[in-house]
């Protein structure tokens, strides 16, 4: 026969609460993070369309090619080292290069469908840096040219794996919080159950007057305690009874018994004839007959009482 496991509903509510608690810190956290790295994502990517698209239309005007050649040639301006640029004939020469562009050509999305044909931009990793790539054939004069841009993403992503440990660490101590608050919580919700174990421990004849008074317990303990104060009135009731009956059948015995043992006493004190001993011979018969007529129906209630 397996071995009963008695649980704690104190653990079990603490439990509950902080599984809860964790749950929902979870999902509203984790949709937190998902937001900032979708609007991270976006932003990058919108900076990098933005500067291929105004390198783009630098290279569509007269001399444009010049123009963004001088441009990568020279000393990048204070906001656009994030981003690194090659400009590339059609047939793949180099024509200018920042000095940190060092990702081959090839690696960078190809777009197709002629001149101004944009791609979608890919992410690359090199030395542990992650970027951006994205590239734009632009037609100028009537030949055409390829420009590509490399955004240098690392610190974003640092950012977010910061972003989530920060998240993470967040949520630990959440749940850790959600319990410590959980544990006076369910120690007090549980006070009337230690009241009404004091109660039950307490509860002997001369304590069966007093009761739980559960008026200002939780509603779904009111009922126990009025049931259990129920159960002291009806022992209560029961004790008075059997005390009083206690007396009387104490009362009823001692007379008879008193009676046969004062005859007993007098036919004692001297030589009597046999006619006397024979009269309290006859009374202690009798009043052993009233006797049992009381026991034999103390036998009987006793029966209907408990249904035999």
């Amino acid at each position: 026969m397996p071995v009963a496991r008695f649980r704690s509903i104190g653990a079990q509510l603490v439990f509950r609460f902080t599984l809860a608690t964790a749950f929902l810190l979870s999902v509203t956290l984790g949709v937190l993070y998902l937001l900032v790295v979708w609007h991270s994502l976006e932003e990058d990517k919108a900076l990098l369309v933005d500067r291929l698209a105004s390198l783009s239309e630098q290279l569509r005007e007269p001399g444009g090619p010049a123009t963004v050649t001088a441009s990568i040639r020279t000393k990048r301006r204070s906001g656009e080292a994030a981003f690194n640029v090659r400009l590339l004939r059609e047939k793949g020469a180099i024509v200018a290069e920042t000095p940190r562009m060092t990702i081959p050509a090839s690696y960078f999305p190809t777009a197709t469908g002629g001149a101004g044909a944009g791609a979608q931009p890919r992410d690359y990793r090199e030395e542990g840096r992650l970027f951006s790539l994205a590239a734009q054939t632009v037609n100028n004069g009537g030949e055409n040219f390829i420009i590509q841009v490399a955004q240098d993403r690392s610190e974003d992503e640092h950012f977010r794996r910061q972003f989530g440990v920060l998240v993470l660490v967040v949520l630990l101590v959440a749940i850790v919080a959600a319990a410590g608050i959980a544990l006076p919580v369910a120690r007090q919700s549980l006070q009337p159950l230690h009241k009404l174990t004091s109660a039950v421990e307490r509860t002997d004849e001369a304590h069966l007057s007093e009761r739980v008074t559960a008026e200002s317990w939780p509603r779904e303990l009111q009922p126990l305690g009025a049931a259990f104060d129920r159960m002291l009135t009806r022992l209560d009731d029961s004790f008075r009874r059997l005390s009083q009956f206690s007396a009387d059948l104490a009362h009823e015995l001692r007379t008879p018994i008193a009676n046969m043992m004062g005859e007993a006493q007098v036919a004692l004190t001297r030589a009597r004839p046999a006619e006397e001993y024979r009269a309290v011979i006859e009374s202690t018969i009798a009043e052993c007959e009233r006797l049992t007529s009381i026991v034999e129906t103390l036998l009987f209630l006793a029966r209907a009482e408990i249904g035999v």
